[in-house]
């Protein structure tokens, strides 16, 4: 898997918008805010960071340099609490 970490959700989500756009989710083409809209969504990290799975998107150069292969999820409070 591939990861391009970022400091805020935001900032995860423009990029996945952007993914998303690129393939002609149903979101974007209705411009209707119905249908699929993302092909991943960021996992905040350990790090109160945003990682974001683009193991599958089309990456530029500098994203290319910026990918990791793996981040630790922040873990989640047992249900319940």
């Amino acid at each position: 898997m591939l990861y391009l970490i970022y400091e805020t959700k935001e900032a995860a989500i423009d990029r996945a918008d952007e993914e998303g756009k690129y393939l002609g989710f149903d979101y974007w083409l209705e411009d209707n805010g119905k249908g699929t809209r993302w092909l991943t969504y960021p996992a905040e990290t350990i790090e109160y960071k945003w990682a974001l799975d683009v193991t599958d998107y089309e990456l530029d150069s500098q994203e290319e340099a910026d990918v990791v292969h793996s981040y630790t999820p922040l873990p989640q409070p047992p249900e319940g609490e």
